[in-house]
């Protein structure tokens, strides 16, 4: 099943936590995983689902932009199942 970007407009609020149990931060303070800083990562579990789900659809959107092919797949298969993938 494929998943159009498009769909990061709509409502649906995407709150799991982005982690890939990588938990290395890279030359930018980023985590080489999920692409959380490291307040964000500390932060997680004190935010609404608002701020968590602004985070993640940030984080897909950088993915996206930047041609970061492999993390995309991981967070989009995290956010929206197995066996689905990013246009």
């Amino acid at each position: 099943m494929q998943h159009d970007p498009a769909d990061l407009n709509t409502d649906r609020l995407l709150t799991m936590s982005p982690c890939q149990a990588v938990c290395r931060l890279d030359g930018d303070g980023r985590c080489a995983g999920c692409g959380r800083t490291a307040e964000e990562i500390g932060r997680w579990i004190t935010y609404s689902d608002d701020e968590k789900n602004l985070i993640n659809r940030r984080l897909l959107r950088e993915a996206q932009e930047s041609s970061l092919t492999a993390r995309l797949n991981l967070l989009w298969r995290r956010f929206f199942g197995p066996g689905t993938a990013p246009n």
